[in-house]
């Protein structure tokens, strides 16, 4: 019997993908506005590259942009990207349209709520608070503060150990093959939320499901 839910957070509670999208686009508006020249097209690519290069908790994207750009790190450049960017974010972060009646739902079913999360802890608990989402949950594990990153096994057994969970009265929901994977090596069952409907291997997990709506009735099944 499923006692304990572990979620993912990104792109599976909110679409954390369009939101950098639409912020990072919004910064380089910010930028061109103050200066910088380049086309929003070209300064769009450079960022990602950047990002992509330096990973997204890299705290100079814009700094290294300017660099880029304008040969010197500009300071008034810098900060019109960063307020674009926070501006754009706060705006326009919230859960997916299905998160918040899935999550009554399952509290309803009496589970025990986890978010289980990559990243750094500040950044994921803004994310939590701001899309109003910490009374649902029992524990919100971040993987800066265990030590360990989906999908290292190590971070399941964690994440088991804080809720105080067997792995086989554990669900794990993440949009990622990946981190699915590493949960399924630890005895855990798996969800994948496939919203992007893509084509997955029928071994991947247990249960593929493209809205979150879907979640109850998967977790009855295992009843």
């Amino acid at each position: 019997m499923i006692k304990c839910v572990f979620f993912d957070l990104d792109d599976t509670l909110h679409d954390s993908s369009r939101l950098a999208r639409l912020a990072r686009r919004a910064a380089l508006h910010m930028m061109i506005s103050k200066g910088l020249p380049v086309s929003l097209d070209e300064g769009y690519s450079r960022l990602v590259r950047i990002v992509k290069e330096k990973g997204s908790n890299y705290p100079g994207h814009y700094d290294l942009l300017t660099e880029e750009i304008v040969g010197k790190r500009d300071y008034k450049l810098v900060s019109a990207g960063i307020i674009g960017y926070h501006n754009t974010k706060f705006a326009m972060m919230q859960p997916f349209s299905d998160t918040l009646p899935t999550l009554i739902e399952l509290k309803k079913m009496d589970l025990a709520l986890n978010i289980l999360t990559n990243g750094r802890a500040v950044k994921q608990w803004e994310k939590v608070l701001r899309l109003g989402l910490e009374s649902f949950f029992d524990n919100v594990i971040i993987s800066e503060v265990v030590g360990h990153s989906k999908p290292d096994p190590e971070i399941y057994k964690s994440a088991l150990d804080i809720a105080g969970c067997a792995p086989g009265e554990a669900l794990f929901v993440d949009n990622s093959l990946a981190c699915i994977t590493g949960a399924k090596q630890c005895g855990i069952k798996t969800v994948l939320m496939n919203r992007e409907r893509q084509q997955a291997p029928s071994d991947c997990c247990d249960i593929v499901i493209d809205s979150l709506s879907q979640l109850p009735e998967a977790i009855e099944s295992f009843i």
